[in-house]
């Protein structure tokens, strides 16, 4: 795949933001038979996967610790990895507005720059830990702009995350800036519990979910199984899998191609 790594004006975040893109290429084969017009001739937009990295990672980390990027070109998918800080992709309480930035200005920048597809049935989000929670929230937030979506080990319950803070300085003054001090996180647009209830009872439209979690993931296995409980109780489609391994780069290695198999294969009709 081609790798583009950006540096850009946010005007959502008014700062300068990073992100990486990957967009699938002709073989080094496929290119011995081409001209150089044929090689650099526009093509059909691809399919998009937003991919959303975890807790102290950045735009570099699932390239650095998986081969999602050659599981994304055998897919024929653009990826896009953005910049997310450890802000949880909320528009901060006190701070910048991450969740603003990442489904509605990061869209636009990628399609004015990239040949990605404008339309929902071609666009997917994912994510690992903090970015499963991101893409959850995403999706269900926003289902009229995404196919499906997907939760790698997913840090879902930020309230229960954000009590938890109490006493260390450093996450308890990260929480407070995120989430308001003086409302509850639960059952407000960033618990994605209430979120899927919401969309739900809503009769909208409900994004496809792919949810997994490794069975010694001790924090997270109980969050992703709260949701599924929840989606059981409204019908929501989903698919769930478990398999070995703890919150790790070997359990994530093995379910983003998983994830990337069930994008793929969703028939149009559930896009």
């Amino acid at each position: 795949m081609s790798l583009f790594q950006c540096s850009f004006y946010s005007h959502s975040l008014r700062t300068i933001t990073k992100v990486n893109v990957c967009l699938p290429e002709y073989s080094s084969g496929q290119i011995a038979g081409m001209t150089l017009e044929e090689c650099y001739k526009p093509r059909k937009p691809f399919p998009v996967l937003y991919l959303l990295h975890g807790m102290n990672g950045d735009e570099t980390v699932w390239l650095r610790r998986t081969n999602v990027e050659r599981y994304a070109d055998k897919a024929g998918f653009a990826l896009v990895l953005p910049y997310g800080e450890n802000n949880y992709y909320t528009d901060m309480a006190h701070g910048l507005k991450w969740f603003t930035y990442l489904t509605r200005e990061l869209p636009l920048f990628v399609q004015a720059h990239f040949s990605v597809s404008t339309r929902r049935q071609d666009t997917f989000i994912a994510g690992l830990s903090m970015g499963g929670y991101g893409a959850c929230k995403a999706a269900l937030r926003c289902p009229e702009q995404y196919a499906a979506f997907a939760s790698l080990s997913g840090a879902l319950d930020v309230e229960s995350i954000a009590q938890r803070s109490t006493g260390d300085p450093y996450w308890e003054g990260l929480a407070d800036c995120i989430f308001p001090t003086n409302q509850s996180i639960g059952g407000s647009q960033e618990d994605v519990y209430a979120l899927t209830r919401r969309l739900s009872a809503s009769g909208g439209r409900r994004p496809p979910a792919y949810l997994c979690c490794g069975t010694e993931d001790s924090l997270c296995m109980p969050m992703s199984k709260k949701l599924c409980q929840e989606m059981d109780q409204w019908g929501y489609p989903y698919t769930w899998e478990e398999g070995p391994g703890a919150h790790e780069w070997d359990f994530w290695e093995t379910y983003i191609r998983r994830a990337l198999d069930f994008f793929a294969g969703l028939p149009e009709e559930q896009r």
